[in-house]
């Protein structure tokens, strides 16, 4: 953590944020894992569907509640749905991936159990990423003047010196 504190506040607000965003990542990555090789049996499909509503409710709480906690919040409604929006797309994202693996690479879910996990594994990559850029930018966003704040709270030291 000593590196974190020799970055200037925004940098390390920013890491912060993502070294928290990456540790409900990994929790909700192995209830995701777990849940769709449990539910495997049921096609892949399903089973990311329903492995993906479990790791989005909680990864809202955990994120809206740690993550994001420093930051104003508005409405459970407001900030809900345009999650749940997101992580729609982050799961077409996975889906697509899968069904390339079923579909377009006839890969069967009864034999080819480590193609789907990597192939899950890399699409829940990519849509993670995503999502962190759509969380930050749309669901968490801080206001303007909350932003201009930390602009000015950061250039203080710099004009004092």
């Amino acid at each position: 953590m000593r590196f974190l504190n020799r970055l200037p506040r925004r940098w390390r607000a920013l890491a912060e944020e993502v070294l928290k965003f990456g540790s409900i990542g990994l929790v909700n990555t192995a209830v995701t894992m777990l849940i769709f090789n449990v539910l495997l049996s049921i096609g892949p499909l399903k089973a990311n569907v329903a492995a993906t509503v479990v790791a989005t409710t909680c990864s809202y709480f955990m994120n809206r509640h740690w993550t994001y906690r420093h930051l104003p919040k508005t409405s459970l409604k407001r900030e809900y749905t345009l999650f749940f929006v997101f992580n729609l797309i982050g799961f077409l994202i996975e889906s697509i991936i899968l069904a390339v693996a079923r579909y377009g690479m006839h890969f069967d879910e009864h034999t080819d159990v480590a193609a789907f996990n990597i192939a899950k594994f890399s699409g829940l990559v990519i849509a993670t990423l995503f999502r962190f850029w759509a969380y930050r930018s749309f669901v968490f966003k801080a206001s303007a003047k909350k932003a201009a704040t930390l602009d000015a709270e950061e250039l203080e030291p710099a004009v004092a010196k």
